[in-house]
């Protein structure tokens, strides 16, 4: 049985309510692309389990107040869905809905 068999992983995305951004114009204002234009592409909103920022949680990491993540890679970052439940059990929370 692999890691990833035995329970489910979540992202900080799956995690944490992150605010829908706009599509946004960014013009080079110096350097060999001054004057050229680039298109930061929209972002959705996103509801988590939980109702706070991914900012709160990171927090909550720090203070080793919330579950330890664990990191598949330099990029990849996750946390055990049982150990986020239990969490959420010993503070007597439910999952945003």
């Amino acid at each position: 049985m692999t890691l990833l068999d035995q329970d489910r992983f979540l992202r900080i995305k799956d995690l944490a309510n992150i605010p829908a951004k706009a599509a946004t114009q960014h013009i080079y204002k110096s350097g060999m692309n001054k004057g050229r234009a680039k298109t930061i592409n929209a972002r959705p909103a996103s509801k988590g389990l939980l109702s706070v920022s991914d900012k709160t949680i990171w927090n909550w990491v720090k203070r080793g107040a919330f579950p330890a993540p664990i990191k598949l890679s330099p990029s990849v970052t996750v946390w055990r869905l049982s150990d986020v439940q239990a969490w959420m059990q010993e503070k007597g929370m439910e999952a945003a809905q």
